[in-house]
């Protein structure tokens, strides 16, 4: 019976097993590396935190979820001379050029009993949408969340409501706030008018818009009768229209 309970046994006996335990221990100690100032302990402990700290530094980063920014706009007062002045059958048409491609965008506005104002549709080769807009340039239905600066997700080229407040001197500006996990960033968009000039055999507006971020500011040229784009120039891409109610002519323009 004593010799099957032998057999039994997998392991030294418990002096033996501690003896050995601290060998290991000690043979590991010694191949610690000496950090330059300092003795062996001490660069175990230093050794021990950066790992530590390294580890948890992975932990929060592979378990916290992502950061949530969010975004406001203020605006400051926009006063606006016009009416939207869209009106049901008109259609129009811009290209889009870039340095590796163009791109066309059609425009048309219909009316709709379930609409107050107009119904202006999108269409491109990304996408199509359609919106209602009322007299004031603003978008039926939406929240106080959108603003006049443009729809959000939803904003389009022919028009932003901003447009119906450009003149000769206008000036207008937006804040946009953006915060997360208590931080915040402003950055300030102006719209800057830098006067009526012709452009395609139209009266036009003269709209730079610009902001604190740094980058180069936007020219926007607004036809003074209709309240839409004719023209802007983005920095890396032109926006141009190319067919509209009225007559256009591009070779009386610089910007041809």
């Amino acid at each position: 019976m004593a010799d099957g309970m032998k057999k039994k046994e997998t392991g030294p006996p418990a002096p033996q097993a501690a003896h050995w335990l601290a060998g290991a221990l000690s043979s590991a100690y010694h191949r610690v590396p000496e950090l330059p100032y300092l003795d062996r302990a001490t660069s175990l402990i230093m050794i021990v935190c950066v790992l530590g700290y390294f580890g948890l530094v992975a932990y929060i980063f592979c378990s916290t979820p992502a950061v949530e920014i969010e975004a406001r706009m203020l605006e400051g007062s926009l006063i606006k001379n016009s009416a939207l002045a869209l009106t049901q059958g008109e259609e129009y048409l811009y290209v889009l050029e870039s340095p590796e491609s163009a791109q066309q965008v059609a425009y048309s506005v219909s009316l709709s009993p379930s609409c107050a104002g107009v119904l202006v549709s999108e269409q491109s080769q990304q996408a199509s949408q359609i919106l209602c807009i009322l007299k004031n340039g603003m978008l039926s239905g939406a929240d106080g969340g959108v603003a006049n600066a443009n729809y959000g997700n939803q904003s389009i080229l022919l028009f932003s409501p901003w447009m119906l407040a450009a003149s000769e001197n206008s000036s207008w500006s937006v804040d946009t706030v953006y915060s997360a996990h208590g931080v915040e960033m402003n950055i300030t968009t102006h719209f800057a008018s830098k006067g009526k000039t012709a452009l395609a055999g139209r009266e036009a507006y003269e709209i730079e818009v610009g902001d604190t971020s740094g980058a180069p500011p936007a020219l926007f040229f607004i036809d003074a009768e209709k309240r839409v784009l004719l023209y802007a120039d983005l920095g890396n891409v032109t926006v141009k229209m190319v067919s509209a109610p009225f007559a256009l002519d591009w070779n009386a323009s610089a910007q041809n």
